[in-house]
């Protein structure tokens, strides 16, 4: 839907049979009033108060390595990228494929984009491409985990190692995905968590940073802080802090994750039933070895079935996302190439325009995957 933030694009709807891409998983009333209570009595709305570490304490347990809480996914890309200590006007290498919080992250920290090529199986950073992009400016590798798919960590690691890169995994599209009974933010040095109305779970807006390593955290406290330690300016930072509002959201919402985890992996299988055996589809693979995330369900076809596709959806009152235009080349901010792999020319813009993302909520049910799927089908079934 053009014109539309990222963040908000189906999201709103005033018709009850329309179906929306996303819809934010909202709280019970009451467990957010039940938990806004004693903030109302103690007046403390910010700064690091009970609710903020309740829910920080919870994602800590559940991801099983250092979380904190900040105020937005775009800021916990920026102080994932400031803790490296990286030298003003080095290189982040970085995909071209990915929402324009990645790179804008990389230019508000005074550092300079280097787009390399995606896989084409998974369109996450290309391995390959990562290493003919390095230089001696070079200073860290920005990654993201596409459209629900992790990327090769394991490859991208051993690159960070033996260059001395730092490594930063933008996991903002695949909150939930594991691997080998992991969580993936445990990977690289840090990773940049949304908790943004559109994730699935949410605190309205807000974001996290997850460490593998947690003597990190004292720096990363500093950071999200003004950069004070004992009420004096110790180094660099800034106001990032998630307040209790959004914090007693956020645990309000909890609880109602693993159902709604639940009806999504339902309609995943409803939506892989409908589409076995069409031609000209397929869907958007997990990378191997990982499990599935429950955040997308996206199509790969032609672009000119799927500008085709999206307007038999829109004819039923369907609304997808096309998920994203690139973020280099004519008409963007950045226009220079893209560092492909020794052996290819750069894929990345061909795969751009392959990409629809069909609702994935909660609220669809059977009868909504049967309209989704139908009207798909009358294009390309």
């Amino acid at each position: 839907m053009r014109g539309q933030p990222e963040g908000d694009q189906g999201l709103m709807s005033e018709r009850p049979d329309r179906i929306v891409f996303g819809r934010p998983l909202m709280p019970q009333q009451h467990d957010l009033e039940r938990l806004l209570d004693p903030v109302f009595h103690s007046a403390q709305l910010t700064n690091g108060g009970a609710l903020h570490d309740r829910l920080e304490a919870a994602l800590c347990h559940q991801i099983g390595g250092h979380v904190s809480l900040v105020s937005s996914g775009t800021m916990a890309l920026m102080l994932a990228l400031r803790l490296g200590g990286l030298a003003r006007g080095g290189e982040v290498i970085t995909t071209p494929l990915s929402f324009a919080a990645s790179v804008q992250a990389i230019d508000w920290c005074g550092l300079v984009p280097v787009f390399a090529d995606v896989e084409p199986a998974f369109a996450t950073l290309c391995p390959q491409a990562v290493e003919r992009a390095i230089t001696p400016r070079s200073v860290a590798i920005l990654a993201v985990h596409f459209q629900g798919i992790a990327c090769d960590i394991a490859a991208l690691e051993d690159i960070a190692r033996r260059h001395g890169l730092w490594l930063v995994f933008d996991a903002a599209q695949a909150p939930d995905i594991e691997t080998s009974g992991r969580n993936i933010c445990l990977s690289g040095d840090a990773s940049a968590l949304s908790l943004h109305g559109t994730k699935l779970l949410s605190t309205a807006e807000g974001g996290a940073i997850v460490l593998r390593d947690a003597g990190l955290a004292p720096a990363l406290a500093r950071l999200r802080n003004f950069g004070l330690e004992d009420g004096r300016m110790t180094g660099p930072g800034i106001n990032a802090k998630m307040s209790e509002l959004h914090a007693a959201f956020g645990l309000a919402v909890l609880p109602r994750v693993a159902e709604e985890t639940a009806a999504r992996r339902q309609l995943r299988r409803w939506y892989d039933a409908g589409f076995a055996g069409m031609p000209g589809v397929s869907v958007l693979p997990p990378r191997p070895g990982t499990s599935e995330s429950h955040l997308y369900y996206t199509l790969v076809m032609p672009a000119e079935q799927r500008a085709a596709t999206i307007a038999s959806l829109h004819a039923d009152d369907i609304l997808p996302r096309t998920p994203f235009p690139l973020l280099c080349g004519p008409g963007t901010m950045y226009e220079g190439a893209i560092v492909h792999s020794s052996c290819a020319r750069a894929v990345a813009g061909g795969l751009a325009g392959q990409y629809l993302s069909l609702p994935l909520h909660g609220a669809i049910g059977r009868a909504g995957a049967d309209r989704v799927v139908q009207a798909v089908r009358r294009v390309l079934g």
